[in-house]
């Protein structure tokens, strides 16, 4: 009697952890990861394995040249040119809801901040090229958009160890990782507030 409690139990507990996962992955991160001690918890339980040799960057640490490809198959370098302060690299997808809610608001930043301005933004698609074009046909924006690889290395390199979408990476002039956000920005206030907080 224990020993079947045990396995009704045990298998409840594993179809709410993938439950969870899933629901994550699909629908973003909700209230869990909107704190340290979230992010820090579920980082443990289901972090992305990285393919052999890809380093996922933690707060602080230098990223490093991103060798990406644009919507035409062209090679560019992710961090090639550094005239902007910071740079916010947003990753998405055109199966992401939530992605596509946030890209208006990103869009919105974009435009306000100009080429000038102290903040880049720069998207990579984690879909096919020809998905990606179809899908900014009829949701345009105003920054640049790269392709991550089919591994989702940029990703990774970026600090995003749940795989989450979307996921903004926040990164000073050297290329250094500042911080960090999964899910969307839910208004042009938080997402100004993230970027222009202090380091």
């Amino acid at each position: 009697m224990k020993l079947r409690m045990l396995a009704v139990v045990g298998t409840a507990l594993l179809a709410g952890a993938l439950g969870l996962i899933v629901s994550v992955r699909l629908n973003g991160p909700g209230p869990l990861l909107g704190s340290t001690a979230g992010r820090w918890l579920v980082e443990r339980i289901a972090p992305a394995q990285p393919p052999t040799g890809t380093h996922t960057a933690s707060e602080g640490d230098l990223v490093g040249p991103l060798a990406l490809t644009d919507l035409d198959g062209h090679p560019q370098q992710l961090l090639a040119k550094r005239s902007h302060h910071r740079t916010l690299v947003n990753l998405w997808a055109t199966w992401c809801g939530p992605c596509g809610d946030e890209m208006p608001l990103l869009d919105g930043f974009a435009k306000a901040h100009g080429p000038s301005g102290a903040v880049a933004i720069i998207g990579i698609a984690q879909d096919d090229p020809t998905s990606v074009r179809s899908y900014l046909r009829l949701t345009p924006v105003n920054y640049p958009i790269l392709l991550d690889d089919a591994q989702g290395r940029a990703g990774l390199r970026l600090g995003n160890r749940l795989g989450i979408l979307p996921y903004s990476a926040l990164l000073d002039a050297n290329g250094r990782l500042l911080r960090r956000h999964y899910g969307p920005f839910t208004n042009a206030d938080a997402l100004a507030a993230w970027v222009s907080r202090p380091e």
